[in-house]
């Protein structure tokens, strides 16, 4: 169970991996990830630090947790750490269903709206919001993801996008087209064909030298049974759970009211203050 055509292109050096910047809300937002060193980038208005093992004095912290693979490991004791199920689900999908795992690596502007299209599709089906073209062509751009697929029958059935830095992955977006399917023995194979893409993305990982694999969340509560589902599902390939912050910095004084504002308004009454102000601004 090796993964296939590891992909080295995401771990740029230097000034090569350029800092994400978008537009959101009207601010100008700077993005890092994963513990890279803080840069105070002047000519916006937020930066944005995502998963965070701790964040710099002054922002706008949000704590959440999530579970992390230790990639210094080897792949046998890795493979070992895979549940029964898990472990069954992934060499099924392997020597029986077939399945095609592929480390994309060339994450250009094209496959990252490909990518997009299957997503939202995949967001409609579940009715969640929909992918910022900005914000992930951003990530694209600075050379912040690391894109992979299943293939099954000849068709992609499975994506995933992880942010990544030279040491550190962490799951983004997990999207599948299972809930189309109306033969159940189709979508087993879909479910099994996304075990083996995490397994072979955790493989690519540590082949490309990453000390951590993350898997971008974990569910603290009891009550909402789908993510308790997902906990299980990510419980079943092992790993440690950890305690990680996203955190907000002002580098303006209208990122620091942006942020303010924010943490004072919840999301309802911001999102009717957003449609206010573009009301306004069409005036």
């Amino acid at each position: 169970m090796r993964a296939e055509a590891v992909d080295t292109a995401f771990n740029l050096p230097g000034p090569e991996r350029r800092m994400v910047r978008f537009s959101k809300h009207g601010l100008r937002m700077a993005e890092q990830w994963l513990d890279e060193p803080v840069v105070r980038a002047h000519d916006c208005d937020v930066l944005l630090l995502q998963q965070y093992t701790h964040a710099p004095k002054g922002g706008f912290e949000s704590p959440f947790q999530s579970l992390a693979l230790d990639l210094s490991r080897s792949e046998e004791d890795l493979l070992q750490g895979l549940n029964r199920d898990t472990k069954y689900k992934v060499r099924r999908a392997e020597s029986k269903d077939q399945v095609a795992c592929i480390q994309e690596t060339m994450a250009d502007e094209a496959m990252c709206l490909q990518f997009k299209a299957f997503y939202d599709e995949f967001a409609a089906s579940k009715g969640i919001g929909l992918l910022s073209t900005a914000e992930l062509l951003a990530r694209c751009s600075a050379g912040a993801l690391r894109l992979s697929r299943a293939v099954y029958r000849g068709e992609t059935v499975v994506w995933h996008v992880h942010a990544a830095t030279a040491e550190r992955a962490a799951l983004l977006y997990s999207a599948s087209h299972f809930r189309h399917q109306d033969d159940n023995d189709a979508r087993a194979a879909i479910g099994r064909a996304n075990r083996l893409l995490h397994w072979n993305d955790i493989l690519g990982c540590k082949a490309a030298g990453l000390k951590v694999y993350d898997f971008g969340g974990w569910y603290a509560g009891t009550e909402d049974d789908a993510l308790l589902k997902i906990n299980q599902f990510k419980e079943g390939f092992g790993g440690t759970r950890v305690t990680q912050v996203n955190a907000a910095m002002p580098l303006s004084w209208r990122g620091w009211a942006y942020l303010k504002l924010r943490q004072l308004m919840s999301a309802r009454q911001r999102k009717l203050l957003q449609l206010k102000l573009q009301a306004l601004l069409r005036r």
